[in-house]
């Protein structure tokens, strides 16, 4: 009985602090959001073919897949720091938290579009 009670508690406590997210994260443009896709989501830039999405906030890290430029991934809603990285025009040390074919991963915040509904 004090799971139900603590998962309830966490939704509740998750929607309320969803509220405060801004409707467009990280200065990207403005756009309908797809109603099947909570929260944030990621897509590549434009120019950008396709960003590796890693098991870490790191370049050396695992590879789970490929987010290609026709695709999104449910993301954080803020950014994660990790090891420095060189792509998509600059350098930067700023991963964003993707889930991707059911697990957590990372792509490289440069090279993404990042989406709030």
């Amino acid at each position: 009985m004090k799971k139900w009670w603590a998962a309830l508690f966490s939704a509740v406590i998750a929607s309320v602090l969803m509220s405060f997210v801004p409707a467009v994260a990280s200065g990207a443009p403005t756009a309908a959001s797809p109603s099947d896709v909570p929260g944030c989501w990621v897509t590549t830039k434009d120019g950008v073919k396709a960003v590796n999405v890693r098991l870490h906030p790191r370049e050396d890290s695992t590879r789970l897949g490929i987010l290609y430029a026709d695709e999104q991934a449910t993301a954080a809603c803020d950014t994660t720091e990790g090891s420095e990285y060189t792509a998509c025009g600059g350098t930067n040390n700023q991963w964003i938290g993707v889930t991707w074919n059911g697990r957590q991963g990372f792509v490289a915040a440069r090279c993404v579009n990042w989406w709030s509904q």
